[in-house]
């Protein structure tokens, strides 16, 4: 089969390689489209110490059932299907509480083994979501992302009428935004220092878009809530002064949410987080419960897909990755169709 393999830093290959071999209890999935993740940005770079060429990537994907392994007999090939790209140990007591996606020992699609980016996969059947006949297999990738700012938004204690802030709207900030706004909070700022991304957002509705390289964010944020900060603000980032500058936005007794892994060690006014009563949170991918209700939304044909999804073929791989490197795309969701 053809897959697109990461062989070396900033070096993409489309080569020939042996189709997964099926084991009990698993499925193989024809891939027909898949996603590209920030993280799979950051293996390309070579910044991702997990992902070690050659290594085939790609964990956002839907397809269709193309075999069954030993076992499965509630699926049928021709099934379309998404599928949730986290394997768990399933006996843990994450798992057990159902916290499947911070099982220590999960293992994750084009990290710990082969993903995506290739004509084929082999997936457990209990990863397997059923797409509705009417949806598309470029929308059936966008659940896996989508299901990120479903969770990123359920560890806030209230969105509808708050005021918001979105730090950063690549393809997972945006998604928070657009879901903060599909989930009436009443007023939504983004973040960001590419002005595509910035315009992309304000033609979606945001309140206010602060180019971050041409003004302070903390000093503009402030000023349009007029001094009180916001109520929610999430960092899809992760580079230390986002993170830092979604603290000083928030408002007293507010919510800041941090689900950017773009940085490691970040410095805070501790005193400030406790006098005002900052709650911070981390948000880490999804549970299956979020996969699903991400599914759901999707299936409601609301989401402006034209505005958000760029598609591209396998063959295209190696420019495409260039682009999205270069910090000045104008792409924001890449997905490869096959």
């Amino acid at each position: 089969m053809r897959a697109l393999v990461y062989t070396a830093p900033r070096e993409l290959e489309l080569q020939d390689v042996p189709v997964p071999r099926l084991e009990s209890g698993t499925v193989l999935v024809r891939v027909r489209a898949v996603g590209v993740c920030g993280s799979d940005l950051e293996g390309f770079l070579g910044k991702s110490k997990r992902r070690v060429p050659p290594l085939v990537l790609g964990h956002e994907f839907s397809g269709e059932v193309a075999e069954l392994g030993p076992g499965v007999r509630d699926f049928r090939v021709g099934d379309r299907v998404a599928v949730y790209p986290l394997i768990p140990c399933g006996r843990c007591r994450y798992c057990a509480l159902g916290r499947q996606h911070i099982c220590p020992g999960r293992r994750v699609y084009g990290l710990d083994f082969h993903g995506a980016l290739a004509e084929y996969v082999c997936a457990p059947r209990a990863s397997l979501f059923r797409l509705p006949a009417d949806m598309s297999f470029v929308q059936g990738a966008l659940v896996e992302p989508l299901a990120n700012a479903v969770h990123a938004l359920g560890r806030v204690p209230q969105v509808e009428g708050a005021t918001a802030l979105v730090y950063g709207v690549g393809p997972i900030g945006m998604l928070i935004f657009w879901l903060a706004r599909r989930l009436k909070t009443e007023r939504v700022a983004v973040v960001d220092i590419n002005p595509h991304r910035l315009g992309t957002a304000k033609e979606l509705g945001a309140d206010l878009v602060v180019n971050g390289s041409q003004s302070n964010p903390v000093q503009a944020i402030l000023e349009w809530t007029e001094g009180r900060g916001v109520d929610f603000a999430v960092d899809a980032v992760g580079h230390p002064d986002c993170r830092a500058n979604t603290v000083a936005c928030a408002a007293r007794g507010g919510t800041v949410v941090w689900i950017g892994l773009g940085g490691d060690q970040t410095e805070l006014d501790g005193r400030s987080v406790v006098t005002r009563e900052i709650e911070i949170k981390g948000s880490y991918a999804y549970g299956l419960k979020d996969f699903e209700r991400s599914m759901s939304i999707l299936a409601e044909k609301t989401f402006p897909i034209a505005s958000f999804v760029s598609e591209a073929r396998l063959e295209e791989g190696q420019s495409m990755f260039d682009d999205l490197a270069s910090g000045a795309s104008s792409l924001m969701k890449l997905v490869f169709t096959m």
